[in-house]
C-alpha cells in the first residue's frame, strides 16, 4: 500500500496532498435537490459535500492562482479630487459594500491612482453627530453648541474602496489621503482638521478574510468602540428596514498630532457671501488637481 503524504492546513489540521484546501460554508438548497443528492450519495458512497464536488467536476474550472502582487510603491500612488458625479467614482461607489444613500453636509471625494490606473475611491464627509465612544476619544463637549462647532474639525472617512491589493497599499492610501484632505478641507471650508473617524461593518469576505479595519490599525488609527446599531427607527426617528443601519459597526478614530478641535466656525448655511466664496474655492481646488 502506498502511503500518502500530508500537508498542514491553517488551524492545525492535516490534509492529503491531492485533496485541495477546503473551508466550511452555509448552503441552503431546495428539498428536492437535497433528496437527489442523498440518492446520489447512497449510490456512490459519498456524503452531500463530496457528492456536490463530484457532480461539479469538469463543470466548474477553479481559477488559476494569481501571482502575489509586489510591495506597493509610494511614488506610484496619487489621489485626484473629483465630484460625486464623476463616472469612475460612481462605478467604484456602486461596488462598495454599503449602498450609496448620498452624503449630508461637507465632503471631498477622491479617485485613487496607482501608476496610471484608477484602483479605487476614498472620501471624507462631515462627522456624524452622535457616537459615544468617538465623543469620549476626542473629549467632545457635552454642550450641544460647542460640540457642533468641534465636530467641524473631524472628518468622517465615509468611503474607502480599493481594488488593487498590493501589500501595504491600503494603509499607504489612508496616510496619503489624511494629509491631502486635511489640506484641501482647511482651504475649502476654512477650518483646521483635528482628527478622523470611520465606521466599519465587520464581516467575512468572499476570500475568507475578515473585514475588520486592519488597514486603519496599520495606519495607527485607534479602535475606540462598537456602535449599538439602530433598531426599527433611524437617528431621526424614521422607520427603516436597512441591514446596514441595524448592523453594529467598529469605530476607528485618529487624532492629528498637535492639532486642536475648533472653537469657532462660520457656516455657509443661509449665508450668500459664504456660499459664493465656497463655490469659488471649490472650483479652484478642482482646477489645481486636474
Amino acid at each position: 500500500m502506498v502511503s500518502k503524504t500530508h500537508q498542514k492546513r491553517d488551524g492545525g489540521r492535516f490534509a492529503e496532498e491531492e485533496t485541495p484546501p477546503a473551508r466550511k460554508i452555509n448552503l441552503f438548497l431546495p428539498e428536492p435537490l437535497i433528496e437527489a443528492l442523498d440518492a446520489y450519495g447512497k449510490e456512490h458512497g459519498t456524503g452531500r459535500g463530496r457528492s456536490i464536488v463530484q457532480l461539479l467536476d469538469g463543470v466548474l474550472t477553479p481559477p488559476t492562482p494569481q501571482e502575489p502582487l509586489p510591495e506597493a510603491q509610494k511614488d506610484q500612488l496619487h489621489l485626484m479630487l473629483v465630484r460625486r458625479s464623476n463616472h469612475l467614482y460612481r462605478q467604484f461607489r456602486k461596488a462598495h459594500y454599503i449602498p450609496d444613500h448620498g452624503v449630508v453636509g461637507q465632503q471631498l471625494q477622491y479617485l485613487i491612482f496607482y501608476g496610471t490606473e484608477v484602483v479605487g475611491v476614498i472620501g471624507g464627509s462631515s462627522a456624524v453627530y452622535s457616537n459615544e465612544s468617538r465623543d469620549e476619544f476626542f473629549d467632545l463637549s457635552e454642550d450641544k453648541d460647542i460640540k457642533t462647532t468641534q465636530l467641524n474639525s473631524i472628518i468622517n472617512n465615509n468611503i474607502f474602496r480599493l481594488e488593487y491589493h498590493a501589500p501595504n497599499l491600503a494603509s499607504m492610501v489612508l496616510s496619503t489621503w489624511r494629509k491631502q484632505i486635511a489640506k484641501d478641507w482647511e482651504y475649502l471650508y476654512g477650518v483646521e482638521v483635528g482628527g478622523f473617524e470611520t465606521f466599519i461593518i465587520e464581516s467575512k469576505l468572499w476570500s475568507g478574510k475578515t473585514r475588520n479595519g486592519g488597514c486603519y490599525r496599520a495606519d495607527n488609527w485607534n479602535l475606540v468602540g462598537i456602535t449599538k446599531g439602530y433598531q426599527e427607527k433611524n437617528v431621526r426617528g424614521r422607520e427603516h428596514n436597512s441591514k446596514n443601519l441595524k448592523s453594529k459597526k467598529l469605530v476607528y478614530c485618529k487624532w492629528i498630532k498637535d492639532k486642536e478641535l475648533c472653537t469657532e466656525y462660520n457656516t455657509s448655511w443661509n449665508d450668500p457671501e459664504q456660499t459664493k466664496l465656497l463655490a469659488k474655492r471649490r472650483d479652484e481646488l478642482f482646477k489645481a488637481q486636474h
